[in-house]
């Protein structure tokens, strides 16, 4: 019992710490792209500033579903594969250690990847999905000047009219070179102003645009004539749409919900969201036989056909969704079908099934 506890500690601690250096590397090429993203978003007039990371904070937790499993997958087969390069494995075999043993072990801290990946998946990332729906919502429907860019149209409330700024400083929220152009009940009104602010007055709470020397232009009136009016200062009220009714994709609604509402489409992605708990057992048993190594091979010798396998699983999984989305496969076979698949390829690398697939993955003896 002692012994199997040492045992347990020992490579817990080996596939934990290569788990944290994996997830670590995949997390920061994931943020820096979507950081990128997200600044391009912004540049263009998509996004604002001050919700970058709070976007940033909610796509890393809905793409977390995914990297966790690939981390465990690639954490497991770097630590064993370490383990028969340095001969350890040999020890523990010769120690009376099987192959059973080491994937009971694996295991068991399956179980608690699979109770995390399982509650993000199932939980968290549809509601990380839902806000970051709601904050672009918000943000569209935001009449603020706050959402303006410079050198880019920003579309007025209700679309009734558009505002070009060529340069605006953010911090101090003030504009330099204004163009506006705002419906009327009976014409279309014209301002150009060399500058503009923000005012909110204190005892209505309405906010105003004022503009700073420019030209209004009021027309075409009923006899056809154009009205220019010069102004020192110029307010336009602005107003915020409703929110209005949002409507979510399917990542973003709750589990629940899709289980009760049943649609082709509501199965495709529950199921794909039980994937990602199945992803951990089976990724952790066909990490195992994969990583069996000589010691002149090094630690990364299997690490490409790993990879391999772990995409055609993945792509297999997509095509399955693609199928229930259409309704081309009965919600029974759904994407249980790929997992059943995967596992037999697992199943097939513990037996050794076939001399010639045995010594292509496992070496001579």
């Amino acid at each position: 019992m002692a012994r199997t506890q040492i045992l347990n500690r020992y490579l817990y601690k080996e596939i934990l710490l290569t788990f944290m250096a994996v997830v670590l590397v995949l997390m920061l090429i994931f943020v820096s792209g979507m950081l990128v993203s997200l600044l391009g978003e912004v540049v263009r007039g998509h996004l604002q500033l001050g919700v970058v990371l709070q976007s940033l904070g909610l796509n890393i937790i809905s793409n977390l579903v995914f990297v966790l499993p690939l981390s465990f997958y690639i954490a497991i087969l770097l630590s064993f594969s370490r383990l028969y390069k340095d001969n350890e494995m040999v020890v523990m075999t010769a120690c009376g250690i099987s192959q059973g043993r080491i994937l009971s072990t694996v295991l068991k801290l399956a179980v608690v990847f699979a109770i995390g990946v399982g509650w993000l998946s199932l939980y968290l990332a549809p509601w990380a999905e839902s806000q970051i729906t709601v904050l672009t919502k918000q943000y569209q429907q935001k009449g603020d000047i706050e959402g303006l860019s410079s050198g880019r149209f920003k579309e007025l409330t209700k679309g009734e009219g558009v505002v070009y700024v060529q340069e605006f400083d953010k911090d101090a929220l003030k504009l330099q070179r204004v163009f506006m152009q705002y419906r009327l009940p009976e014409n279309n009104a014209i301002l150009s102003a060399d500058s503009g602010y923000r005012l909110m007055r204190k005892d209505s709470g309405d906010r105003f645009l004022v503009l700073e020397n420019g030209f209004r232009y009021d027309g075409p009136t009923k006899n056809g004539q154009t009205r220019v009016i010069e102004f020192e200062h110029h307010g336009v009220r602005i107003v915020d749409q409703p929110l209005g009714k949002i409507e979510f994709r399917q990542i973003a609604v709750p589990s629940m919900e899709l289980y009760l509402r049943g649609r082709g489409v509501d199965h495709a992605e529950l199921q794909w969201r039980i994937s990602a708990v199945i992803l951990c057992f089976i990724l952790s048993m066909l990490a195992i036989p994969l990583s069996k190594t000589s010691p002149r091979q090094g630690r990364y010798s299997k690490l490409a056909l790993a990879l391999l396998i772990y995409i055609i699983y993945t792509n297999l999984l997509n095509v399955s969704r693609a199928w229930l989305n259409k309704d081309s496969v009965s919600p029974w076979v759904g994407m249980w079908w790929v997992h059943v698949l995967i596992l037999l390829l697992a199943i097939m690398l513990y037996v050794r099934w076939k001399p010639l697939l045995s010594k292509f993955w496992f070496g001579k003896k």
